[in-house]
């Protein structure tokens, strides 16, 4: 049985048992008043029966016979009325207040828990407000509001997440928009000052090439920024969406590794594969793919000087598919480990002298997440990689 219901029930008889003993109360004491007067006046005409023996028990009773004829019907409905009013006086009237008590005090225990219901409720406004922290957990005394409470903390503390995400996605964006200016400016910059040079003639023929080529490097590099921050920004609208499409991660992944062997070599650089023949299959967009397996192979050539051995690996366990990517060489400095996958995090702390946007690994995150994958920068069990990048994939 619920609290709640155990409560009232409860409240009810003890209700019913006041209830009764004031009916019984108010039947006996109304008897009483009611005969009162009859025994006063049969009293006041013979007085000499008010302290009786046993002897003069049978004459009383004859006494009292008569003196009850001579008092009816008038008597009785005297002391029918009588009786009647201190019934519903003091019978009715207490089972109604009575009634009323428990009404309130029903009625006030409910109260008392909407009432911290709706104390937590204003609240809200303040986590929306910024304030994570503004609600705690309630908590309800009877047993039916135990679900409200419940879903009610299940909410709060959605919101308190959300608002939490919120506000750190606030920081991340204010952090975007100041590494985005820093990383634009200083090109610009340079391009402004080389442009001005070489509009006002300050400069030989030979310096003019010099800053006509830097301004050309300059560019490409602020279209490249700019191309980068659009791929970063359209992964993340809520339009974004994959064309995955079922094929073989063995034969695509050594595709694309054949593909930039050549590659690889020209630039001093080795690859040791290891990846099965036989088949594994999975949904996947091959052309969002790429762009992962190029974002962390260009961080192999960008961070990482010629003779540096590559490493790419693929197997499958009972319950997911792993890809991992990895490097011998110089590694990733042990404070940013845990913040690499985040925008505009480079392989230096010092941003300007980085040599990449700090966009290709949270891009790889995303398109990795968007299939259902997680991407984790882990330590290579064998110590052989110092860089080693884990893919996987639910099977």
């Amino acid at each position: 049985m619920s609290s709640l219901n155990r409560y009232i029930i409860l409240n009810m008889l003890a209700a019913f048992i006041l209830s009764g003993c004031m009916l019984v109360f108010s039947l006996v004491y109304g008897v009483t008043k009611a005969e009162k007067p009859l025994y006063d006046a049969f009293y006041a005409r013979y007085p000499e029966y008010e302290y009786l023996t046993e002897e003069e028990y049978e004459e009383f009773t004859k006494a009292w016979s008569t003196f009850q004829e001579d008092m009816s019907p008038g008597w009785e409905k005297k002391a029918t009325v009588t009786l009647i009013a201190y019934l519903l006086i003091g019978g009715f009237g207490g089972t109604l207040l009575i009634m009323w008590a428990f009404v309130f005090k029903i009625r006030r225990r409910i109260v008392r828990e909407l009432n911290s219901f709706d104390a937590a409720l204003g609240t809200i406004p303040e986590i929306s407000g910024g304030n994570p922290d503004a609600i705690s957990e309630i908590h309800s005394g009877i047993r039916e509001f135990d679900q409200i409470c419940l879903r009610f903390n299940q909410i709060s503390n959605r919101l308190k997440q959300s608002e939490t995400e919120r506000q750190k996605l606030e920081v991340q964006q204010r952090k975007m928009i100041a590494d985005i200016s820093h990383d634009l400016k200083t090109p610009i910059t340079v391009i402004q000052g080389y442009s001005k040079a070489v509009r006002d003639n300050v400069a030989d023929d030979e310096t003019k090439e010099k800053y006509l080529d830097a301004i050309c490097r300059k560019s490409e590099m602020v279209t490249e920024l700019i191309n980068t921050f659009h791929e970063y920004s359209k992964l993340n609208h809520p339009d974004y969406s994959l064309h995955p499409a079922e094929g073989d991660l063995c034969e695509f992944l050594r595709e694309h590794l054949a593909l930039r062997y050549h590659d690889l070599e020209l630039a001093g650089f080795s690859i040791d594969v290891d990846i099965p023949d036989q088949p594994i299959l999975y949904s996947f967009d091959r052309q969002q793919f790429i762009r992962v397996l190029e974002n962390l192979m260009s961080n192999c050539f960008r961070y990482n000087e010629p003779g540096t051995v590559l490493f790419a690996q693929l197997f499958e366990t009972e319950d997911k598919i792993v890809i991992r990517l990895g490097d011998n060489g110089t590694g990733i400095p042990e404070a940013m480990r845990d913040r690499i996958f985040e925008p505009f995090v480079v392989g230096s702390e010092s941003r300007t002298n980085s040599r990449g946007s700090g966009l290709g690994l949270a891009i790889c995150k995303r398109i990795v997440e968007a299939h259902q994958g997680t991407i984790e920068l882990i330590r290579d069990p064998e110590g052989i990689h110092n860089t080693l990048y884990e893919i996987s994939f639910p099977k």
